[in-house]
Order: structure tokens, then sequence, then C-alpha cells
């Protein structure tokens, strides 16, 4: 009889437990969709003016140092070894923000990679030679920026759920807008304050990632800890055994229990190193054909168009033209991520496949380019590169996203920045090595190009062994 009123009272127990835990779900999911209504533009908005100022200026890396690299005789291999080395340490930055965020908050830990980006944009100013970029611009900045990316993704994807390929594609394009007149902006201040000048005024456009940083926050309910019969019961017989292994007259029976502590000791650190670097994903294969397709092409979209520039002024182009075609490839991102905003909010997009979609027209229409010479033509196919590098941009994260859960997207992302940073690091000598072997940019460009077969080759090969 009293085994049976035992079994009740857990029973009864446990659907208390049920009850409350589905309150507070209810209770959690009541406060997004509150919050979407509020706090989320603001999220919105400060993820947007976080990229500006963040990273709006380098795709015209080549408007701007053109005149340093000559002046300075620097080479094109130093400048591509700072942008792999900013990628690497864009993984640094997700792993430490990953480290952090389990004693601190998100923002608080955004916050800090704005400090560490702010450093290294205001002492890119007093560089002497390109060689010290790496430090400066690649170190400094892609760890502080490392940081904040994730706090930006994650919030996000905190406040949208259902909408999220809508709201990143309006952020993207409002990004977008602004940017697309940087190029115009930046010729501005070069003629009227010189190089160091325009990169003090880029400094102080960087100071805006610390508003982006303070809006980064979330309501998340307390947690409380429910002692359930069973995990009454559970305590209670593990203090009796704790209690009869103690009282033990034989000492060896207690030094095998030190070793056994303390070896569980030495696996619980083992552990916990394993969960910061969150390596448990890696038995993931899909994920891990994301993140080498991935990481091969936003390498080469990276460096195709900050290398851009330079391609048009070896073809005879002047200022103007260079800025133009720059403006031109900023205004079709912005019309690509309206359309794929508008797009989406009517009909759900399958992130993954229009990344693959844009990735294959992206290798064709490259090829089409390197055969153009006049202004015309090249700024018409930009505009094309364009829309599709906007489709690539704003699926890249969401593929990630909708691949792993909520809570393991910082890690999984930090892995994944990672990846791309030794992609970055080990090709970016390489394509720089080529221009100057061949003292032409076009080779680097067509190796660029091949850059974007891995993600056509396994993804399919990935679709046709799941099928099986």
């Amino acid at each position: 009889m009293d085994c049976e009123n035992d079994k009740q009272i857990v029973t009864n127990i446990d659907i208390i437990v049920s009850a409350t835990s589905d309150d507070s779900s209810n209770t959690n999911e009541e406060l997004k969709e509150e919050e979407k209504g509020k706090w989320g533009y603001a999220v919105c908005f400060g993820t947007v003016i976080t990229f500006i100022a963040g990273i709006g200026h380098v795709n015209s890396f080549g408007l701007i140092y053109k005149d340093f690299i000559n002046d300075t005789h620097s080479t094109a291999k130093s400048l591509t070894s700072a942008h792999g080395v900013f990628a690497v340490m864009l993984a640094f930055g997700g792993i430490i923000l990953n480290i952090t965020s389990k004693r601190y908050s998100l923002r608080l830990g955004g916050l800090v990679g704005a400090i560490i980006m702010l450093t290294g944009s205001f002492t890119t100013i007093f560089i002497i030679s390109t060689n010290q970029l790496p430090i400066t611009f690649g170190a400094l900045q892609g760890i502080g920026f490392g940081m904040m990316v994730p706090v930006c993704y994650s919030t996000i994807n905190y406040y949208y759920v259902r909408k999220r390929t809508m709201v990143m594609s309006v952020c993207k394009a409002l990004q977008g807008i602004i940017l697309m007149w940087y190029p115009q902006f930046l010729k501005n201040m070069l003629h009227i304050y010189g190089f160091r000048g325009t990169l003090l005024i880029i400094s102080g456009i960087a100071l805006h990632t610390i508003p982006g940083m303070l809006v980064m926050k979330t309501k998340e309910m307390p947690q409380r800890k429910l002692r359930t019969a069973n995990n009454i019961k559970g305590e209670h017989e593990h203090d009796e055994s704790v209690d009869l292994v103690n009282f033990k007259p034989d000492e060896q029976v207690i030094d095998i229990n030190r070793c056994t502590r303390n070896k569980k000791g030495a696996n619980k650190i083992c552990m916990e190193v394993l969960d910061t670097f969150h390596v448990k994903i890696l038995n993931d294969p899909v994920y891990c054909n994301i993140c080498v397709g991935q990481s091969f092409m936003n390498f080469s979209d990276l460096t195709f168009f900050i290398f851009q520039p330079m391609l048009l002024f070896q073809y005879g182009y002047d200022s103007t033209q260079v800025a133009t075609c720059i403006s031109i490839c900023a205004g079709a991102d912005v019309a690509g991520r309206c359309a794929l905003a508008f797009i989406s909010g009517i009909v759900n997009v399958n992130t993954r496949t229009l990344f693959y979609i844009s990735t294959l027209f992206t290798f064709l229409l490259r090829l089409v380019v390197l055969q153009l010479r006049e202004f015309y033509y090249v700024a018409t196919a930009t505009a094309v590169l364009g829309i599709l590098r906007a489709w690539l941009h704003v699926t890249s994260p969401l593929v990630i996203s909708n691949h792993v859960t909520h809570a393991d997207f910082p890690g999984a992302y930090a892995l994944f920045m990672l990846s791309a940073g030794l992609v970055n690091v080990t090709f970016a000598p390489l394509i720089g090595l080529l221009k100057d072997v061949f003292e032409d940019y076009v080779p680097a460009f067509y190796a660029l190009t091949v850059c974007c077969l891995p993600c056509l080759i396994l993804w399919p090969i990935e679709y046709l062994l799941k099928g099986k």
C-alpha cells in the first residue's frame, strides 16, 4: 500500500513539474511575441549599423589603399594576407565570444569586441606599410568584429523564427542602401582629406558599433531548478553510497574513490574544452559539408570584390569609373536583398538551395566577366553579380541557423568562421602570389572563380548519398 502511495506521489509531482514547465514555455513564447513587436526592431537597426560601421569600407579597400601601395612599393600578397588573417581572427573572435557567453551576456561580449575592433581601426591610421595591416586590420579588427557578428545573428534568431529570412533580407537591404554610396563617399574623402584623414573618418564611423551592441539584449525567463521525487530519491541513494565508501575501514577503497574523483575531474575539464569549441557538431557530416562549401565560396566572393577595383584600374579605368562600378554593385546588392525580402514574405524560401543556385550562376558569370573589357558590359555584369552576392550573403548564416538549434548556433557559427578563416589564410596569399608572379590580376581572378567548385561539387554529392 505504501509503495502504491509513493508511486502516486511521484506521478502527481511529475505532473505538476510538467505543467509548470509548460506554463514557463508559454510565458517565454508570449514574451518573445511581445518583444518582436518592440525591441526586435531596435535589434535589426543595431545589426545594420554594426555591419556598416564595422566592415562597410572593406569592399573599397582597393580604392583606399591603391596610392598607398604604390607609394610604399607594397605587394598584393601583403594585402591578401591581411584579409586572410582577418578571416582567421573572425573565427577566434567567435570562439572567444562562445567562451564568455557561458558566464556573461552576449551583449557584454559584443561590447568587448567593439572596443577591440576600435583599437585596431584607430591604430591603422598610423601604419607606414601594408605589412602592418595583418596586425591592425587582420588581428585586432578581425577578433573584434568576430565577437560582434554572432551577437547580432543570435539576437535576431531570438526575436524572429518564422520570418527570419525576410527580416535578415530587410536588414541586409538597409545595409546595402547605405553602402551603395560608400565608394563615392570615400572617393571624395580621399580627395579632400587624403589617405590618413580618410582612415580617421572611417575610425570615427566605427564608433557606432558601440550603440549597435548596446541594443543587443534579450529577456530570457529565469530557469528554476525543480526537484522531483525521482531526483530526491537519486540524491538520497547517492549520499548513502558515498557514506558507505567513506566509512569503510579499508583505506585502499578510499584511495580508489579519490582516483575515481580525479579521473572524473579530468574528464570534466576535457568535456568543458570540447563543449567550449563545440567540437561535437563536427560529427554531423552535413554541417561539415556546409562549412566547406560556404568557406570557399565566401572567401572567393570577398576576395573577388576586394580585388575588382585593382582589376578595373589595370583595364585602364579612372577613379570615377571604378567608384561607379563599385556603387553599381552595391546598388544591385540592395535590389537583390529587397527582392529576396519581398519573395520570402510571400513564399517559404529554401535558403540552402538559393545559396547553391547563386553560387552556380556566380561561377558562370565570372567566367564571362573576365572576357569583357568595355565599361558598359563590365558594369552590367557587375550589377548581376551584385544581385547574386546579396543572395549569398543573406542566406549564408541562415543555412547554418536552419540546420542547428538556437542554443548551438553561436558555437556552430564560430566553427564555421574558423573554417572560413583557415581557407582564407591558406589561399589568400596564393591569390596575391599569382598576381605578383604573372604581374597580372586576371590569373588571380580565374583562381578565385575555381574556388566556387567545392560547393558546386560537394553539395550534390551529399544530396545523392542522402537519397540512397
